[in-house]
């Protein structure tokens, strides 16, 4: 009888509390955000799937958003995709730049969201707000540089200087 006292208190625990997260309890399965998730990760993810896993992710919307590395990929993710998800994307990286502003992600998110809207969206003035809040939050970051960079390219493609540089050299 005292062998089996083990067993039942430990069949008797609530597996939520025997479980390190959330995630250990959902098994990765293909049709899961978590199996997704683990395709961006390796980088296999095809360009097939983009959309699939898109779908995915915003079905699993409350897991997403607990984790900054679940932002970071569902919203690269979803922004790469040609279908209806984009926008998703773009609300993952903006929330993972306020929820988690102190996290690794959150300035390569403002220079993922300034890419995606001045060469996606053709928004040069969004893109440079983005870029400017990533300097202005993340003065020591190694992507200051990146983000200075661009914003004088926008500001000069702005101004018409660079179509002039353009033309110059189609002449030569």
């Amino acid at each position: 009888m005292l062998l089996l006292l083990p067993l039942v208190v430990l069949s008797c625990q609530n597996p939520a509390l025997q479980a390190n997260s959330a995630e250990e309890l959902i098994e990765p399965t293909q049709d899961s955000a978590l199996y997704y998730l683990d395709l961006v990760d390796k980088s296999i993810l095809a360009p097939n799937e983009y959309t699939l896993a898109a779908g995915h992710f915003i079905a699993a919307d409350s897991l997403i958003k607990t984790q900054p590395e679940y932002l970071m990929k569902a919203g690269l993710t979803c922004m790469n995709q040609e279908g209806a998800f984009r926008l998703y994307g773009v609300n993952y990286l903006i929330l993972l730049t306020n929820k988690f502003p102190q996290h690794e992600y959150a300035p390569q998110a403002l220079l993922q969201l300034a890419l995606f809207f001045d060469n996606v969206l053709n928004d040069s003035e969004r893109a440079s707000e983005f870029l400017r809040a990533l300097v202005a939050r993340y003065p020591e970051n190694a992507l200051v540089g990146d983000a200075q960079a661009l914003l004088n390219l926008i500001s000069v493609s702005e101004t018409g200087e660079i179509e002039e540089v353009r033309n110059w050299l189609n002449k030569n």
